[in-house]
């Protein structure tokens, strides 16, 4: 926790910004010149020109149409998609060769195996008119069905997606510019010299702030969070994103749910001591963002944990 005080107080050292993410789109380039099949999308006149009829593609297509999109899907992301999806054999990824429609659920963690985000103000905005997830008391609820959907329907969707992009801050006291890669293993936001773990991430172990399949605060870690509270007040600018994470043990849909539940723990406790709440917002990632392997019961634990992402320091 002492680390994640230094992290903080180092936010007042550096200079204003913010950590942009871009919206999901093929370009024409991308989707030119064979990059993806023409089941999905077909380049006419400078513009890309969706397929309308619903086809259930296979993971060797999927991934060529998602790298397109600007995603990567890395071996150490894959614990998070669906086994049928892909697996990982001598360090490299293999893919299935066989077409499956997925339900939702399943889309939504390959999309986010990838590095694209969803939030429940996109479902809200872009997702009103396709069958694939909905928001309920400010959650975003996912369609319990396989479904084909055509290019058209899955560009529609990845439109409410978005690509976490690069950017530049300013560090005040050397003027020095520095590149920050906002994607989760460059622990974005971090700030520069941050004494932090080591990914250079500011983070929380969950394994000893909750008891095991919990997302009750233990009491005795109550002084470690309230350590917190004074930081916030020093720095009125800070707003930060509260991130649940769990390993690979359980199911997608079960890990989802406990990582959001950890998140959002520590966001009521810390609203309770005076955060604004406008400050602070959880999310969950389940067990698709994987900081470390989990082969090993060592790194299990350091994927159980709760990271903690500025969002946005003035």
């Amino acid at each position: 926790m002492k680390k994640l005080l230094l992290m903080l107080l180092t936010v007042a050292s550096l200079a204003a910004f913010t950590m942009p993410a871009a919206a999901v789109v093929l370009t024409p380039e991308a989707g030119a010149h064979g990059n993806v099949s023409s089941s999905y999308a077909t380049v006419d006149g400078g513009k890309v020109v969706y397929n309308k009829s619903p086809t259930a593609f296979c993971s060797v297509t999927f991934n060529k149409i998602l790298e397109a999109y600007g995603g990567t899907l890395k071996p150490e992301a894959v614990a998070g998609v669906p086994t049928s999806y892909a697996t990982v054999i001598a360090g490299k990824i293999v893919f299935n060769d066989h077409p499956i429609a997925y339900e939702p659920v399943a889309y939504h963690s390959i999309f986010t195996a990838y590095g694209f985000q969803l939030s429940p103000e996109d479902v809200k905005a872009k997702l009103g008119a396709v069958d694939y997830a909905k928001v309920i008391d400010g959650k975003i609820v996912f369609t319990k069905i396989c479904v084909a959907y055509s290019g058209e329907g899955f560009a529609e969707i990845l439109s409410a997606y978005t690509l976490p992009s690069t950017v530049t801050v300013a560090e005040e006291s050397t003027g020095r510019q520095v590149t920050v890669q906002d994607a989760d293993e460059a622990c974005p936001g971090t700030p520069l010299g941050a004494k932090v773990d080591a990914r250079g991430c500011w983070t929380l172990n969950t394994d000893y702030m909750f008891d095991f399949d919990k997302s009750v605060i233990k009491v005795k870690y109550y002084p470690f969070l309230d350590e917190l509270v004074p930081v916030m007040n020093r720095n009125p600018g800070l707003r930060v994103e509260i991130q649940g994470h769990t390993d690979s043990t359980g199911t997608i849909i079960y890990n989802q749910g406990l990582s959001e539940r950890r998140a959002k723990a520590v966001r009521t406790y810390l609203i309770k001591k005076g955060v604004d709440a406008s400050r602070l917002t959880a999310v969950g990632f389940g067990k698709v963002r994987p900081a470390y392997s989990n082969d090993t019961s060592e790194g299990r634990s350091k994927n159980r944990r709760v990271e903690l992402k500025p969002l946005l320091i003035k």
